[in-house]
């Protein structure tokens, strides 16, 4: 049996597993996402979900 290989990582914001997207403080964020939030409109039904999701974002050794 053939071993697969698993890659991505898991959007802080959707929570999938996806293989294209950005960091922001060691979090990854996936294309889909970064797209949804840079266009959305804060009368969009899931604003305040990425807002809640963003608020996750945390400074690591900010004094560094």
């Amino acid at each position: 049996m053939k071993a697969t290989r698993q890659y991505g990582e898991i959007c802080m914001v959707c929570e999938e597993k996806k293989d294209r997207g950005l960091h922001i403080l060691h979090q990854f964020i996936c294309q889909e996402c970064e797209h949804k939030i840079l266009t959305a409109k804060t009368n969009d039904e899931y604003y305040k979900h990425y807002l809640s999701q963003l608020r996750k974002l945390k400074l690591v050794n900010a004094s560094s």
